[in-house]
């Protein structure tokens, strides 16, 4: 029997499914409320993500997971998202224009 071991590109998680669609564990879509384009939106209080640099996003997202700033939502998104996740979204909202 030969096993076989999956590409490494296969765990690597994808940043815009994430942003877009959620991550199937717990966070709900970024474009929920930020907008499919990370625009923001101001009647929800949901401030404009695109183009705010990766390092900066993975901090938020890391604050908002240990329970400091953010409201509930995000926290509770923060903390669903894995490492390897909260980095991939951070790469592709730092990617929006």
């Amino acid at each position: 029997m030969m096993i076989f071991a999956a590409p490494a590109w296969a765990d690597t998680p994808n940043g815009q499914t994430i942003f877009l669609h959620g991550n199937g564990n717990g966070a709900m879509p970024c474009a929920a409320c930020h907008g499919q384009d990370g625009a923001g939106n101001s009647a929800i209080g949901a401030p404009k993500l695109a183009g705010l640099p990766a390092v900066a996003v993975k901090s938020y997202l890391a604050k908002f997971a240990n329970g400091d700033g953010g409201n509930a939502t995000m926290q509770y998104i923060a903390q669903a998202l894995a490492p390897a996740e909260t980095d991939a979204v951070a790469n592709y909202i730092s990617s929006l224009k």
